[in-house]
């Protein structure tokens, strides 16, 4: 038999096998391709391939795909392939025994996307449409956490997992902070990064903040974090830092264009100015930080990387082209060749290479820094992808995909808060798998906490989260958790719950608004059509409905009357059980009830006039603070692209 390797280059690489030969060499060519190097290939692959199995005859026999890397196809039967063990993963890494010291705590990296929908990375849905082989390759080589549950909007979920706790329980559960808004993550609750750094952890924050900055209490560099580059706000135009975009109408005379609206770029806390750092590509400029960092760390000293990514969030409408790709990828072939008929669906996938280009980077850096065999990696994005029709109500859309699931961004239906997660190191024992266990955001602070050998007694009291490592490690996929609240927001009257019952069924209670009150239900993926499969491929861990895509069976109008649904047979929320279980129903409004009673009113405050850009020589500051214009400014140097590639 022989194997036929086709990519996007066009490249066919055959690799004759012997008959009796044929699973083991399967096993081996799935190693490969994960690490991008086929059959021993010299040349690195990356990108979308597809390995076709024929007898000398010439008779097809079956498949392997970038999308089912762990499982090969022979007609309708799905063969296991044995990804490669924790040591030939290893002993293939370049510089993989160098550097870390024995017996010392591992490094974490945590990557968080930006508005990610679920269908917006090849390994959930098989999406032709965005591949995304760097980060697949973790994920499939990692635990793929299918059940990976968030807040449905972003300031929120960041702040839940640097505390570990409900919003609800830290008054941050009705919105995302907005420009010259006095608020921010309370500051009598310790973060992530405040724990890391008392057990020796290097703590750094990279991209987008967004959980306080009217006074520097609330800024990174008090919240835990020795070095903090990027955005205090939301969102930024890519090249300027600004949120808004540069005038049209410069003064003559003016030695830079002026913005609209104000620069928000800081390192430290202080601001980076116009002459130290313009015209970058943000998400260029944010990976040459994390690589210097990684590459100048003291390899006998842990790290604990925060690195809050603004790709993929583009909201186009306000933010038009500046926040768009790059021509390398642009010129990608899956986005090149996608449908000019959709333009902005066309943006997003582009910018999702630019994510995937991140990951890689950051992966690299620890690769050529020989600590990959101490470092943890998680992955998630932080709600869901932005829906078109929603835009006005979550500061634009980028066009995500969160098909099949209902909803999306700023709703508690799957489709909002149901994200694609894993995460990825070779600590961990039992790995190149999935899992369907409950895990929400709060239980990264427990879960990492254990997984760095850390006392437990030393984690904040009353936390909300989980920790899921011993279930990582000894291969189970029966978590901790059996169940976890969405959100409760009162302002926002928006409450759901999810609930493991002792049969194993997972039901889910949804109640109140959806934006304006007149639609909550299922996007179609942009440039696709209902019942044509061509844009995309098998997964093992896609979503299946059990019931055609999208077509309502028992109607659920939320902001009307509570929903309940049963997630395991009924992932995409199609077949409201609230009157067919009505005891089910009582059961999570009382427990809905019960966890109300332990909120505290949120701590959100209505916008400031002094906050304004206007007022600070078109600069977003601190304000409130004793310090508002950085009375003690940054030494700074020239700027350089980091040479740690």
């Amino acid at each position: 038999m022989q194997l036929l390797f086709a990519c996007w280059l066009f490249t066919l690489l055959t690799v004759t096998v012997a008959d009796g030969g044929l699973q083991s060499a399967f096993d081996k060519l799935a190693s490969d391709l994960l690490r991008g190097r086929p059959g021993g290939s010299s040349s690195s692959i990356s990108g979308k391939w597809t390995v076709q199995v024929q007898s000398s005859s010439g008779k097809p026999t079956g498949s392997l795909s970038s999308a089912t890397p762990n499982a090969w196809l022979t007609g309708s039967k799905i063969v296991p392939v044995k990804l490669a063990t924790k040591k030939d993963a290893v002993s293939e890494t370049p510089g993989a025994s160098v550097g870390a010291t024995p017996g010392q705590k591992p490094n974490v990296i945590i990557f968080v996307a930006d508005d990610l929908g679920h269908a917006d990375v090849s390994f959930t849905q098989g999406n032709l449409q965005t591949p995304t082989p760097n980060i697949d390759k973790l994920a499939w080589e990692g635990i793929i956490l299918n059940r990976h549950y968030v807040n449905p909007i972003c300031s929120p979920t960041r702040a839940a997992l640097l505390t570990g706790k409900y919003t609800f329980h830290i008054g941050m559960q009705t919105h995302a902070i907005g420009e010259a808004e006095p608020w921010g993550l309370p500051t009598q609750f310790p973060t992530m990064a405040d724990k890391f750094r008392e057990i020796g952890y290097s703590t750094w924050h990279l991209g987008k903040w967004h959980i306080g900055r009217y006074t520097r209490a609330y800024l990174p560099n008090a919240r835990g974090f020795d070095y903090s580059y990027g955005v205090t706000g939301g969102a930024c135009n890519w090249f300027n830092y600004t949120v808004g975009w540069f005038t049209r109408n410069v003064k003559a005379g003016d030695q830079f264009p002026q913005p609209v609206s104000g620069r928000d770029l800081r390192e430290n806390g202080r601001k980076v100015d116009y002459n130290v750092t313009n015209n970058v590509y943000f998400p260029e400029l944010l990976n040459n930080q994390a690589e210097r960092l990684i590459h100048n760390q003291d390899p006998a000293k842990p790290f604990f990387l925060y690195f809050a990514t603004p790709v993929a969030h583009t909201g186009f409408e306000p933010y038009q082209d500046s926040q768009h790709t790059m021509p390398q990828f642009q010129l990608r072939p899956p986005v090149f060749q996608f449908s000019n008929a959709y333009p902005e669906r066309k943006k997003c996938i582009g910018i999702i290479q630019v994510l995937d280009e991140q990951f890689r980077r950051i992966v690299m850096a620890v690769v050529n820094k020989g600590v990959v065999n101490n470092t943890i990696f998680v992955f998630f994005s932080d709600n869901g992808g932005p829906l078109a029709r929603h835009a006005a109500f979550v500061h634009g859309s980028n066009h995500a995909s969160n098909w099949p699931l209902r909803g999306g961004k700023g709703t508690l239906l799957e489709g909002g808060v149901r994200v694609p997660a894993f995460i990825w190191s070779p600590l961990l024992k039992r790995r190149g798998r999935a899992t369907d266990q409950l895990f929400h955001v709060t239980d990264w602070l427990p879960t990492l906490w254990e997984a760095v050998g850390a006392d437990p007694a030393l984690l904040p009291e009353k936390g909300d989260g989980f920790s899921h490592w011993k279930s990582f490690q000894d291969g189970s996929t029966v978590g901790p958790r059996k169940e976890l609240v969405n959100n409760i927001d009162t302002l926002g009257r928006m409450y759901a719950m999810i609930m493991e019952d002792e049969s194993g069924h997972l039901y889910k209670l949804i109640g109140g608004n959806v934006f304006e009150n007149n639609w909550a239900g299922w996007d179609i993926t942009e440039g696709t059509v209902p019942g044509d499969p061509s844009w995309k491929t098998y997964s093992p861990v896609e979503v299946n409905c059990n019931a055609p895509e999208g077509i309502e069976i028992t109607k659920c109008v939320p902001w009307k009357a509570d929903c309940l649904f049963e997630l395991r047979e009924d992932p995409c929320e199609l077949n409201n059980l609230a009157k067919s279980n009505p005891d089910m129903l009582k059961t999570l409004q009382a427990k809905l009830k019960v966890y109300k009673a332990t909120s505290i009113p949120a701590v959100i405050k209505h916008q400031d006039p002094a906050g304004l850009e206007e007022k600070w020589d078109h600069w977003w500051v601190p304000w409130k603070d004793l310090d508002p214009l950085d009375k003690i400014p940054l030494t700074y140097q020239p700027f350089q692209n980091s040479s740690a590639m």
